[in-house]
């Protein structure tokens, strides 16, 4: 039997969805022990699925994309750093692709020793494209993952072979999807469309298809032997088509055969929803998750990581403001508290002395004074910015009515895309800030590492208010 592993494990319930173009397989899988029961298996037209999974939760989605980005980028070896090499291959990819916002994701090739330079195999879908077929999907939180037809493929290839080096080939009406993995990372891949009405026209051409793919990867990874090549889909059931596959290929053929785990499917019946059921073991790697969607906590683990840091935050932020709260509490006890004594003792003597009632005005106004502001007032007008960041030093001042509040926020993120889209967040926050004082930040950020760091501050300062007056009376 596969060992096999689900992201978020611990869960009993999944729904894998598998959408191409104007339809989608819906399944509803449960996990019993180690093996994994599909209890309902629907297909759908696309405008129905959002209704039709409206309830449902733990998504796994298989996503198929007419055009994929698949590059082969050269780094040069010395660089290892991955958000380097990550930068490297984003402005490459817009150079070959100035009009378009690509998804990527990337793993780097097997190389000789010899080679100054590290090939990455750099795959990658059109961010609008991909969005526009996810928008289908109304309750976006509930996505754990989100990915394309191959990785499906490779995902569910690798629970079930355990050779080192092998193809899986697979066929879904007239499309031919073709993946060559080596130590369980895809090395090579190609999806071709077939349309001819003659089947066996079609047969002959899908084998020449099949067959010349498997020469040129063999020709370009000479180093790899390859062992197997399985077959799943409408190949699975073709015993010539097979016949032809070994007799031109020489390598050993199989049928990819997930039912030893996967169980509700009949016979064959698993063939039609391979990417349905691949799309519950892609690892994060090989996934295209926008970032609004990881905005709203996108799928298992970071859903779960993002809700406990949001919940510490949360926590901190209450605890902060409940520590001021406190002080202003007591604060404003105390000042209550000189009321009732100055009013008790008004009512127990008939007259003051001049003297003395000055005194005890001059002692309410400087206490009214000092009351006036206080740090929770003007922090809580900066309450957006907390919530959306947890403040690394904060600074309060108050004196000779000059009143200031500094507060510096900090951040490192994987790419700059995620810097920018909170960078603009942030400064949207800020300019929404409603204050009577001035506001002003002063940036820090360094795009090269990656890392934010801005500086608010919110003052009033007695100085320009005297000198305001000024230019009012001139």
């Amino acid at each position: 039997m596969c060992n096999i592993y689900l992201v978020g494990d611990l869960m009993s319930k999944f729904c894998a969805i598998d959408i191409q173009n104007s339809n989608a397989v819906v399944l509803d899988v449960e996990k019993k022990g180690k093996v994994y029961l599909v209890s309902q298996h629907v297909s759908v037209e696309i405008d129905k699925l959002p209704q039709f999974i409206k309830n449902k939760k733990n998504l796994f989605l298989n996503i198929e994309q007419d055009e994929v980005i698949d590059e082969k980028i050269s780094v040069e070896s010395v660089i290892t750093n991955d958000n380097v090499i990550k930068s490297i291959i984003l402005r490459k990819l817009r150079e070959s692709n100035p009009q378009k916002q690509l998804l990527f994701n990337y793993h780097q090739l097997p190389k000789s020793q010899n080679d100054d330079k590290s090939s990455y195999q750099v795959h990658g879908v059109d961010a609008e494209k991909y969005l526009d077929s996810l928008s289908a999907i109304k309750n976006s939180i509930e996505i754990k993952s989100a990915t394309i037809g191959k990785f499906s493929l490779l995902a569910l290839s690798n629970e079930c072979i355990k050779e080192e080096s092998y193809f899986s080939i697979h066929t879904q009406t007239n499309k031919l999807t073709m993946i060559a993995v080596h130590k369980n990372s895809l090395i090579y891949s190609r999806v071709t469309t077939i349309n001819m009405s003659d089947a066996r026209m079609k047969e002959t051409k899908l084998v020449e298809q099949v067959t010349q793919t498997i020469a040129y990867v063999q020709q370009n990874f000479r180093d790899i032997k390859f062992s197997v090549a399985a077959l799943s889909g409408s190949l699975a059931i073709d015993d010539v088509i097979i016949d032809h596959i070994y007799m031109m290929s020489q390598l050993r053929v199989t049928v990819l055969y997930p039912n030893t785990f996967i169980k509700g499917l009949k016979a064959e019946e698993a063939h039609s929803f391979i990417f349905a059921l691949g799309s519950l073991f892609v690892p994060k790697k090989f996934q295209f998750i926008p970032t609004s969607i990881l905005g709203l906590k996108q799928y298992s683990v970071g859903s779960k990581i993002a809700f406990v840091l949001s919940a510490v935050l949360a926590i901190v932020g209450f605890y902060f403001a409940y520590d001021r709260f406190v002080l202003y509490s007591d604060l404003l006890q105390e000042h209550e508290t000189l009321i009732g004594r100055l009013n008790y003792l008004s009512t127990q003597t008939d007259t003051y002395p001049i003297e003395k009632l000055h005194k005890s005005l001059k002692y309410i106004q400087m206490s009214e004074k000092y009351l006036a502001h206080h740090p929770i007032d003007t922090l809580s007008s900066i309450k957006p910015l907390i919530l959306l960041q947890k403040p690394q030093e904060l600074q309060w001042s108050y004196k000779d009515d000059d009143l200031k509040l500094s507060a510096t926020f900090k951040r490192q993120f994987e790419s700059l895309k995620e810097l920018y889209e909170f960078e603009r967040l942030f400064f949207d926050r800020f300019e929404d800030i409603n204050t009577t004082f001035s506001k002003s930040y002063s940036v820090k950020t360094d795009y090269k590492k990656m890392d934010f760091d801005t500086t608010i501050t919110i003052e009033k300062v007695k100085a320009e208010k005297e000198k305001a007056e000024q230019r009012r009376i001139r």
